[in-house]
């Protein structure tokens, strides 16, 4: 629990904090144009790196913009790899809605379009619940090497997460938690918005760090 504790508490501990997050703001803002999403991607990596060394300082530098632009590219293709099912999945919707709105059994097309969305929304849910419980440990295992075959090894994932399955749960939801109330940020007005998601971001790649560190431990979290 005590590590558990730090992910929240890390941030603030860093000298630099605050010119830190107003850089990574800059960063956020150039989402916009795409470049800024692999920039933010690697710096995340970066953080779960250092936990996972133990660094006493978890924020990095914003030096080496080539490294984390590479990292996030990365990082990012992992992740596009485990959506493909996803998208498969909406290609029949597309074309099941050109159907419905054309031809002489036009009348059939939307049950039919009714029908297979509801099939489909059966598989998503679980695929992305198990996704959102993996995310911790492909992310813990891209950074220890920085290698995509490592994140996309399903099999190695399932061992991991089976045998630290306790903590991988904490992690997890305290994850998805985290950032399922980022939106709160709104209350604190533009800055605070982009503040609270970087935050939020900061702790679950904190707590990726953490979950790598636990390997081993007889004891879980909770």
């Amino acid at each position: 629990m005590k590590d558990l504790g730090k992910a929240f508490s890390a941030y603030f501990k860093d000298p630099q904090w605050f010119s830190k997050t107003l850089i990574a703001i800059l960063w956020m803002l150039l989402c916009i144009v795409g470049i800024g999403i692999f920039v933010l991607a690697g710096y995340f990596v970066q953080i779960t790196q250092r936990v996972m060394r133990k660094e006493e300082v978890v924020l990095p530098s914003w030096g080496d913009i080539g490294a984390k632009i590479v990292l996030g590219f990365k990082l990012i293709v992992t992740y596009a790899v485990y959506m493909i099912p996803m998208v498969i999945l909406f290609v029949p919707v597309l074309i099941l809605a050109v159907l419905s709105g054309a031809g002489d059994q036009a009348d059939a097309m939307p049950i039919l379009f009714s029908v297979y969305i509801f099939g489909i929304t059966l598989l998503l849910i679980p695929y992305g619940l198990a996704l959102s419980l993996f995310s911790p440990n492909i992310m813990y295992r891209f950074a220890e090497n920085e290698r995509i075959s490592d994140a996309l090894d399903v099999a190695a994932l399932c061992r991991e997460f089976k045998g630290n399955w306790q903590n991988a749960l904490v992690v997890a939801l305290i994850t998805m938690g985290i950032q399922s109330i980022a939106g709160m940020g709104v209350f604190l007005l533009f800055v605070g918005v982009f503040f609270t998601i970087f935050y939020t971001y900061v702790v679950s790649s904190y707590l990726c760090g953490v979950l790598y560190l636990s390997r081993g431990q007889q004891e879980p979290f909770l």
